[in-house]
């Protein structure tokens, strides 16, 4: 055998690794303490900034933090989103 083994991915023209692209397509939440929740999709958390239900606490990764006036609700949109069918 000569040369060396590319994977398929690259071969393809794909150079973007498939763990970092998923990393890119959601947003971090943390709750009202800072704690880490399950991440949203980047559509809901500018629906929950333009609410004023969350702020941005960092730019890379893209993190939201949510207000202590609104977690519940904020919350409940969330996990819907991650449970609708």
């Amino acid at each position: 055998m000569t040369g060396s083994i590319i994977d398929t991915e690259t071969a393809a023209g794909n150079r973007r690794l498939a763990s970092l692209a998923h990393d890119k397509r959601t947003v971090r939440v943390q709750d009202v303490n800072g704690q880490p929740i399950n991440p949203c999709h980047p559509a809901r958390a500018r629906q929950l900034s333009r609410k004023k239900r969350a702020v941005r606490v960092c730019r890379h990764p893209f993190t939201i933090r949510l207000n202590p006036e609104y977690p519940a609700e904020a919350l409940q949109k969330i996990y819907e989103e991650d449970h609708a069918p």
